[in-house]
């Protein structure tokens, strides 16, 4: 009982804020069940369609690349650079298998052996201002929309939002790891040496792995489709597509490929990674921060391929010491992911 008490006061400020997480959760859930009973949405999303359903067929295709424009021609050299991509990883597996020969994967030579001194109770307490701050940002920007009478569409709301919950998650890991522990930013991988090598391993390894993403997404797919399982529709993917604003597209793929990677591989691989890591190891902490990770992304589909992902950006941290060859692979598979979405907007609006 006494332990209760000084544990309540020494973290009552992070009780405080998951009172207060529940409380919104709690509302918003009621309100959500009334307005369920009170209206029945024919909302139809691009993400439960198919292909043929949004307009994209074989003959769209080939009349979009013979079209010969500018946008024609770039897209058709994406598409090289992606068949590219996919021939080499078959080939590089290929020589893995049959050669022995793991030369090509030859990673830093430099291992993470230093212990962070943050643990895992830091990892739910930066978890809890993040999403504390989370819903302050969203709830205050809702207040000063309706105050100044701004005409805010839901989908610059959405990423205004997102973006300073990034902002606010590196601020939080900046304070618990320079200010609060006085550990330099090395602590959390960003560490600039060998910097080309590194990020030549991580593109190396992830080329290696893309068969295995491929194989699982289509298993993830097969088996969801034989229980007969509808996956929720991707914020993300209908934010892409509804859309229209050049600026806000550059922004939000700009945000996706390359800000969002960084500050994730800060929280899960630089953070959460190294502290779980003192307690249950290396390799079963690195499948537990995938399982997270993937889980955190709320793709039913792409779980498995995700946790694959997320599990080869902790083993390239463990291995170069550095989160540079993990955020070269996250920048690059979210370019591809980007890219790939773009051309499926591209193809609906012709």
């Amino acid at each position: 009982m006494r332990y209760m008490f000084y544990f309540i006061k020494r973290e009552k400020i992070y009780i405080l804020m998951l009172a207060f997480i529940l409380s919104i959760n709690l509302i918003s859930l009621i309100h959500s069940n009334r307005d369920q009973e009170k209206r029945v949405t024919g909302t139809i999303y691009k993400s439960d369609m198919t292909f043929k359903e949004i307009g994209i067929t074989e003959e769209r295709i080939k009349d979009f690349f013979k079209s010969g424009t500018l946008t024609a021609r770039f897209y058709a050299f994406f598409a090289m650079l992606i068949v590219l991509l996919v021939v080499s990883s078959f080939i590089f597996d290929a020589i893995y298998i049959f050669k022995k020969s793991p030369t090509f994967l030859d990673m830093n030579r430099q291992r993470l052996d230093k212990t962070v001194p943050w643990g895992i109770s830091d990892i739910l307490r930066v978890s809890l201002i993040i999403i504390f701050v989370g819903y302050i940002i969203n709830i205050g920007m809702g207040l000063l929309l309706k105050i100044f009478s701004i005409a805010l569409d839901l989908n610059l709301r959405s990423i205004l939002g997102t973006f300073f919950i990034d902002l606010t998650a590196c601020c939080v890991i900046f304070y618990f790891v320079v200010v609060k522990y006085k550990e330099r930013l090395t602590s959390v991988g960003m560490n600039f040496a060998y910097l080309v090598r590194n990020i030549f391993s991580g593109i190396t390894a992830y080329i290696f792995i893309i068969p295995i993403l491929i194989l699982a997404l289509l298993v993830s797919i097969r088996l969801l489709d034989i229980i007969g399982y509808n996956p929720p529709p991707q914020p993300v993917f209908e934010v892409f597509i509804s859309e229209k604003r050049s600026g806000v597209l550059l922004f939000l793929g700009i945000f996706v490929s390359v800000f969002g990677p960084i500050v994730e591989e800060m929280f899960f691989r630089g953070f959460m990674y190294s502290a779980i890591k003192k307690r249950i190891g290396v390799t079963a902490a690195a499948l537990l921060s995938a399982a997270i990770f993937s889980s955190l992304h709320t793709n039913v589909v792409g779980f498995f391929p995700i946790m694959i992902l997320g599990f080869l950006l902790a083993y390239l941290y463990e291995t170069t010491g550095s989160l540079i060859s993990s955020i070269a692979v996250h920048i690059l598979h979210n370019t591809i992911m980007v890219g790939l979405v773009f051309f499926i907007k591209e193809l609906m609006s012709g």
